[in-house]
Protein backbone atom coordinates (compact mmCIF):
# COMPACT_ATOMS: atom_id res chain seq x y z
CA UNK A 1 0.00 0.00 0.00
CA UNK A 2 2.88 2.33 0.68
CA UNK A 3 4.12 1.87 -2.86
CA UNK A 4 0.73 2.77 -4.38
CA UNK A 5 0.55 6.01 -2.43
CA UNK A 6 4.04 6.95 -3.51
CA UNK A 7 3.16 6.30 -7.16
CA UNK A 8 0.03 8.46 -6.87
CA UNK A 9 2.05 11.33 -5.40
CA UNK A 10 4.59 11.05 -8.18
CA UNK A 11 1.88 10.95 -10.80
CA UNK A 12 0.20 14.03 -9.34
CA UNK A 13 3.51 15.88 -9.13
CA UNK A 14 4.37 15.12 -12.75
CA UNK A 15 0.89 16.22 -13.84
CA UNK A 16 1.39 19.52 -11.96
CA UNK A 17 4.78 19.98 -13.62
CA UNK A 18 3.33 19.40 -17.09
CA UNK A 19 0.43 21.80 -16.44
CA UNK A 20 2.88 24.41 -15.10
CA UNK A 21 5.12 24.11 -18.15
CA UNK A 22 2.13 24.47 -20.49
CA UNK A 23 0.87 27.57 -18.65
CA UNK A 24 4.38 29.10 -18.56
CA UNK A 25 4.90 28.46 -22.30
CA UNK A 26 1.50 29.96 -23.16
CA UNK A 27 2.23 33.04 -21.03
CA UNK A 28 5.62 33.51 -22.68
CA UNK A 29 4.06 33.18 -26.15
CA UNK A 30 1.41 35.79 -25.32
CA UNK A 31 4.05 38.14 -23.90
CA UNK A 32 6.26 37.65 -26.95
CA UNK A 33 3.48 38.42 -29.44
CA UNK A 34 2.33 41.42 -27.39
CA UNK A 35 5.87 42.83 -27.32
CA UNK A 36 6.25 42.44 -31.09
CA UNK A 37 2.89 44.06 -31.84
CA UNK A 38 3.40 46.87 -29.31
CA UNK A 39 6.71 47.79 -30.89
CA UNK A 40 5.21 47.75 -34.40
CA UNK A 41 2.29 49.94 -33.28
CA UNK A 42 4.72 52.40 -31.75
CA UNK A 43 6.71 52.59 -35.00
CA UNK A 44 3.49 53.13 -36.97
CA UNK A 45 2.45 56.00 -34.65
CA UNK A 46 5.88 57.66 -34.91
CA UNK A 47 5.91 57.27 -38.69
CA UNK A 48 2.40 58.66 -39.02
CA UNK A 49 3.14 61.62 -36.75
CA UNK A 50 6.38 62.31 -38.60
CA UNK A 51 4.56 62.29 -41.93
CA UNK A 52 1.87 64.64 -40.59
CA UNK A 53 4.49 66.95 -39.06
CA UNK A 54 6.38 67.21 -42.35
CA UNK A 55 3.12 67.74 -44.25
CA UNK A 56 1.99 70.47 -41.84
CA UNK A 57 5.37 72.23 -42.01
CA UNK A 58 5.31 72.09 -45.79
CA UNK A 59 1.76 73.48 -46.03
CA UNK A 60 2.18 76.19 -43.39
CA UNK A 61 5.44 77.31 -44.98
CA UNK A 62 3.87 77.63 -48.42
CA UNK A 63 2.78 80.66 -50.37
CA UNK A 64 -0.67 79.44 -51.43
CA UNK A 65 -2.43 78.50 -48.18
CA UNK A 66 0.40 79.17 -45.77
CA UNK A 67 2.21 82.13 -44.27
CA UNK A 68 4.94 82.84 -46.84
CA UNK A 69 5.26 85.53 -49.47
CA UNK A 70 8.43 85.60 -51.62
CA UNK A 71 9.90 82.82 -49.43
CA UNK A 72 9.62 84.97 -46.29
CA UNK A 73 7.04 84.87 -43.49
CA UNK A 74 4.42 87.48 -44.24
CA UNK A 75 3.28 89.09 -40.97
CA UNK A 76 -0.24 89.74 -42.30
CA UNK A 77 -0.64 86.10 -43.34
CA UNK A 78 0.77 85.00 -39.98
CA UNK A 79 -1.74 87.18 -38.12
CA UNK A 80 -4.59 85.80 -40.25
CA UNK A 81 -3.41 82.24 -39.66
CA UNK A 82 -3.30 82.87 -35.90
CA UNK A 83 -6.89 84.18 -35.81
CA UNK A 84 -8.33 81.63 -38.26
CA UNK A 85 -10.38 78.66 -37.04
CA UNK A 86 -7.82 76.11 -35.87
CA UNK A 87 -10.00 73.04 -36.58
CA UNK A 88 -10.90 74.29 -40.05
CA UNK A 89 -7.21 74.90 -40.81
CA UNK A 90 -6.31 71.43 -39.54
CA UNK A 91 -9.01 69.80 -41.68
CA UNK A 92 -8.01 71.90 -44.67
CA UNK A 93 -4.44 70.68 -44.38
CA UNK A 94 -5.62 67.07 -43.98
CA UNK A 95 -3.98 66.71 -40.57
CA UNK A 96 -5.75 64.56 -38.00
CA UNK A 97 -3.54 65.25 -34.97
CA UNK A 98 -3.05 68.50 -33.07
CA UNK A 99 -0.16 70.87 -33.73
CA UNK A 100 1.40 74.20 -32.91
CA UNK A 101 4.47 76.04 -34.13
CA UNK A 102 6.94 78.45 -32.62
CA UNK A 103 9.25 81.11 -34.00
CA UNK A 104 11.82 83.30 -32.27
CA UNK A 105 10.47 86.77 -31.49
CA UNK A 106 6.99 85.71 -32.61
CA UNK A 107 4.52 88.58 -32.76
CA UNK A 108 0.82 88.58 -33.55
CA UNK A 109 -0.71 92.00 -34.27
CA UNK A 110 2.30 93.70 -32.64
CA UNK A 111 2.10 91.68 -29.39
CA UNK A 112 4.47 88.93 -28.31
CA UNK A 113 3.11 85.41 -28.70
CA UNK A 114 4.46 82.07 -27.56
CA UNK A 115 3.02 79.84 -30.28
CA UNK A 116 0.48 79.53 -33.09
CA UNK A 117 -1.96 76.60 -33.09
CA UNK A 118 -3.20 74.42 -30.26
CA UNK A 119 -0.64 73.82 -27.54
CA UNK A 120 -0.75 70.52 -25.64
CA UNK A 121 -2.12 71.24 -22.17
CA UNK A 122 -1.38 67.84 -20.65
CA UNK A 123 1.33 65.21 -20.87
CA UNK A 124 1.28 63.30 -24.14
CA UNK A 125 2.82 59.99 -25.13
CA UNK A 126 3.58 60.72 -28.77
CA UNK A 127 5.08 64.09 -29.71
CA UNK A 128 7.07 64.88 -32.84
CA UNK A 129 9.04 68.04 -33.53
CA UNK A 130 9.79 69.00 -37.13
CA UNK A 131 12.27 71.81 -37.78
CA UNK A 132 12.55 74.00 -40.85
CA UNK A 133 14.45 77.19 -41.51
CA UNK A 134 12.85 80.27 -42.98
CA UNK A 135 13.05 84.06 -42.96
CA UNK A 136 11.10 86.07 -40.37
CA UNK A 137 11.58 89.81 -39.81
CA UNK A 138 14.34 89.73 -42.44
CA UNK A 139 16.41 87.26 -40.40
CA UNK A 140 16.94 83.52 -40.87
CA UNK A 141 15.04 81.71 -38.09
CA UNK A 142 14.21 78.22 -36.97
CA UNK A 143 10.57 77.21 -37.47
CA UNK A 144 9.61 74.37 -35.10
CA UNK A 145 6.29 72.59 -35.45
CA UNK A 146 5.12 70.15 -32.79
CA UNK A 147 2.49 67.53 -33.56
CA UNK A 148 1.11 65.09 -31.04
CA UNK A 149 -1.45 62.39 -30.45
Amino acid sequence: MFILIKKKKAQVWSLDAVAGIIIFTAAMAVLFFYAINYNNQSEINIGDLSYQGNLAAELILSEEDGILTDNKINQTKLDEFYYSDYNAKKRGFGIKDDFYFVLPELEINGSDADYVGKVNSSAVDNLIQVTRFTIYKNKPVQFDIFIWR
